[in-house]
């Protein structure tokens, strides 16, 4: 768990208001009292539903997309928890579990608000949850009350032992890295390359690069987190496949060995001027292509791949450098 995520306000605040009703809305959302009242009049009353609702603030630095929904999942009495982060939405349910989240994030993309697709989120959810016992439905019910009652007496302390496990079987707070090992190693060394360039004195391409480089890894790591809560496996999966070697080639480039020699002391290479641009090229290439990536994920759109880093591929040194990784990294 990150520092962030320990001390998260907002998620404290939540989980202290579904336990004391099932809505809670943080104060720090626009219209927040317009919204709690919409709210307040569209969930069960049966106390089955919890929504919350946070700023976007609230969901920067977790440890993945759905860190605070499986916190507050873990915690609720509601067999349903539905949780907005600014515009994002989404859901957990005991009772039909993945078709929750499924269910949150088709509302996201076709309501025309946050609390549109909050109201429609609940009342889907709603209608998608097997009934209860229908006591209290009136005519028949009634008459067959003192037939029963003996019954739910006797299976009341089973009762509660089913609860309990219903209540274990909820999906944790699980510390699972929505990004693949791989792609996660490289994420890594290029922030601790980064700090290399940020700590070159005088140097705009050093500073200019060091904030791409800083932006390439957020945005990779934002990728892999909605694609985790967003969309299939399959997408996954072609997604590590086609960064995990970009990546490599990409990180090789940045070493010390090359852009960053390159930069100190270009005096020792030939064409500097040259292969620093395609560098850089080669950097910006790639960040735009997953930020596409990253809103084709939102947009529930496949994924398209167009960067192909040719000219890093060109250069004999790199191939072996990128070799190098892979082996010191265990690939």
């Amino acid at each position: 768990m990150t520092d962030a995520a320990a001390t998260n306000p907002w998620l404290d605040d939540a989980i202290a208001g579904i336990q004391a009703g099932d809505v809670y809305v943080s104060p720090d959302v626009g219209d927040a009292t317009g919204l709690m009242d919409a709210l307040t009049g569209s969930v069960p009353t049966d106390g089955s539903v919890a929504v919350v609702v946070l700023p976007a603030d609230a969901g920067l630095n977790m440890p993945y997309s759905t860190y605070i929904l499986d916190q507050l999942t873990a915690v609720a009495d509601q067999q349903t928890v539905i949780l907005a982060i600014g515009d994002d939405l989404m859901a957990d349910s005991v009772e039909i579990g993945d078709d929750a989240l499924r269910i949150a994030n088709e509302n996201e993309a076709s309501a025309a608000d946050t609390q549109s697709a909050l109201v429609e989120t609940v009342q889907e959810l709603t209608d998608a949850t097997p009934s209860g016992s229908g006591v209290g439905s009136g005519g028949g019910a009634d008459l067959l009350l003192p037939l029963v009652i003996g019954g739910v007496v006797l299976v009341a302390a089973a009762g509660t032992a089913i609860g309990l496990i219903a209540r274990r079987r909820r999906k944790p707070a699980a510390s699972a890295d929505p990004v693949p090992a791989g792609i996660r190693l490289r994420v890594n060394r290029l922030r601790e390359l980064r700090n290399d360039y940020a700590s070159l004195p005088g140097n705009a391409v050093a500073t200019e690069t060091a904030a791409g480089i800083d932006a390439l890894a957020s945005h990779v790591e934002q990728l892999f987190i909605r694609l985790d809560a967003k969309a299939g496996e399959d997408q996954s999966t072609l997604a590590e496949a086609e960064y995990s070697d970009k990546l490599a080639r990409l990180v090789a480039a940045l070493d010390r060995d090359y852009l960053l020699d390159l930069l100190t002391r270009p005096d020792l290479w030939d064409a500097p001027d040259e292969r620093i641009g395609e560098v850089r090229e080669a950097l910006a290439g790639l960040t735009t292509q997953i930020v596409d990536n990253i809103k084709q994920v939102n947009a529930r759109k496949g994924l398209l791949f167009q960067v192909s880093l040719d000219s890093l591929i060109g250069r004999s040194e790199l191939r072996d450098w990128e070799r190098q990784f892979k082996k010191n990294s265990g690939e």
